[in-house]
């Protein structure tokens, strides 16, 4: 084939004929195109000629028509660019249909699936920051003192009910003694805590010279382990069944330590007397490390009912329990001087 030349397009001949053979012996013959013209006169190479299928024969079953795609196709050249560029091509984001086998929200089971925030407008959530029902303890106390109902405490480790916030207590002259600062108790303990305070530290501050005007208050409730030893057991303190006391004031003044050395003796030992019959532990010097300027008392249950008191009275001439040596007698011989040692090296 000489250069320059272009190569026929294979086929076009071959489907005229075809057109023809369809059309029959009889039938008109269309004009050629002058494309075909063009191509009839050439010759085509045998090894480059493409075999055609052969024709249809009139028996076959007429073809059934297809049906055109709906969706326009993807155009390649945009997601060729969009990978290229080392992204992806956008596509539009759908809505989520939900699930077909859940129950309608009006079906049997909607109930289980509501939440507390979600409860049917007939059936309001129950308030959290509302607290029970008081108690019969909860409905007497205010007779004797001043108190606010609070929720239960449920923090996993620490745990109370009947819970109370003890702000003062009403004398029985009708004074009322603060507690500074307001105490968190059981309601039990609370109410044991007020007659104390009515019944024995009212008596005893008025021997002293003047009625009892506040209670001074080291802690109350305190989740946290005996002492603040870590591993030991929870305190009652974790319970809101105890009460750490450090002093009371006068109404003149005065303030009267409950291990101060310096108050009578006789009014000391009074207040721990009807310590030990009111509450079931009574700590305080004496007991340990841990209670020389304070008193702790608290409802602790026990088998058999078992107390403890231990709390020394004790006089200015105690120091922890240890006597001092007796006094150097008069007839005893003088002490002889020490040298003092030298601090200073040669």
């Amino acid at each position: 084939m000489p250069s320059g030349s272009h190569a026929p397009k294979a086929g076009a001949g071959s489907r005229s004929e075809a057109a023809a053979t369809r059309a029959g012996p009889g039938a008109r013959q269309p004009a050629p195109s002058p494309h075909e013209k063009q191509v009839a006169g050439r010759s085509v190479p045998p090894d480059r000629a493409i075999p055609q299928p052969p024709t249809r024969p009139p028996e076959a079953p007429p073809r059934r028509e297809t049906m055109a795609r709906s969706t326009p196709p993807k155009d390649v050249n945009v997601e060729t660019r969009a990978r290229r560029a080392g992204g992806e091509p956008r596509h539009e984001q759908t809505a989520a249909l939900p699930p077909t086998d859940k129950a309608s929200p009006g079906g049997p089971d909607a109930a289980k699936d509501l939440t507390k925030d979600q409860a049917p407008p007939d059936q309001p959530p129950q308030q959290a920051d509302q607290p029970p029902p008081p108690s019969p303890c909860q409905l007497r106390l205010p007779d004797i003192a001043a108190i606010k109902i609070l929720l239960p405490i449920n923090n996993g480790t620490c745990t109370a009910e009947e819970v109370v916030r003890l702000d003062a207590v009403t004398a029985k002259d009708g004074r009322r003694v603060a507690v500074t600062p307001p105490a968190t108790l059981r309601c039990p303990m609370a109410e044991s805590f007020a007659h104390w305070i009515r019944d024995e530290v009212a008596s005893v501050a008025q021997d002293l010279g003047a009625p009892v005007k506040s209670v001074t208050v080291d802690t109350s409730f305190e989740c946290r382990p005996r002492n603040h030893i870590a591993g030991a057991k929870l305190s009652e303190h974790g319970h809101a069944n105890a009460v750490d006391l450090r002093a009371f004031t006068l109404a003149n003044g005065g303030v009267v330590g409950l291990t101060d050395k310096t108050v009578q003796r006789e009014a000391r030992e009074r207040l721990r007397e009807a310590a030990r019959r009111r509450f079931t532990t009574v700590l305080g010097p004496g007991a340990d490390g841990y209670h020389e300027t304070h008193i702790h008392v608290d409802l602790a249950e026990r088998r058999s009912g078992y107390r403890i008191c231990q709390w020394d009275v004790r006089d200015p001439t105690e120091v922890a329990g240890v006597p001092l040596p007796p006094e150097r007698p008069v007839s005893a011989p003088p002490r002889v001087a020490k040298r003092a040692k030298s601090s200073s090296r040669d």
